[in-house]
C-alpha cells in the first residue's frame, strides 16, 4: 500500500469500480439535509422545505466534489 499525504482527497468508487464524482455532490447534500431534518426533529422543530434545502446544498457540494481526485 502507498502512502498518500494528509490532505489528499479521494473519491469513493461504487461496485462497477468506476469513481462517483458525478454523484458525489448528491449524496453529500443528502446526507446533510437528513442529518439537517433529525436535528430538527430532536430539537422539536417543525421540518423545513427538503426540496428547497436540496438545492442549496448541491451547487456547494459539486464545487467540492471537483476537487476530489480518483484513488490511485
Amino acid at each position: 500500500m502507498k502512502a498518500r499525504p494528509a490532505a489528499a482527497l479521494t473519491a469513493p468508487t461504487d461496485a462497477a469500480g468506476p469513481p462517483i464524482r458525478d454523484k458525489i455532490a448528491f449524496y453529500g447534500a443528502g446526507w446533510q439535509v437528513h442529518a439537517e431534518d433529525l436535528a430538527g426533529y430532536i430539537a422539536g422543530r417543525e421540518r423545513g422545505d427538503t426540496e428547497e434545502r436540496w438545492g442549496e446544498l448541491v451547487p456547494p457540494y459539486q464545487e467540492l466534489a471537483a476537487s476530489v481526485s480518483s484513488p490511485a
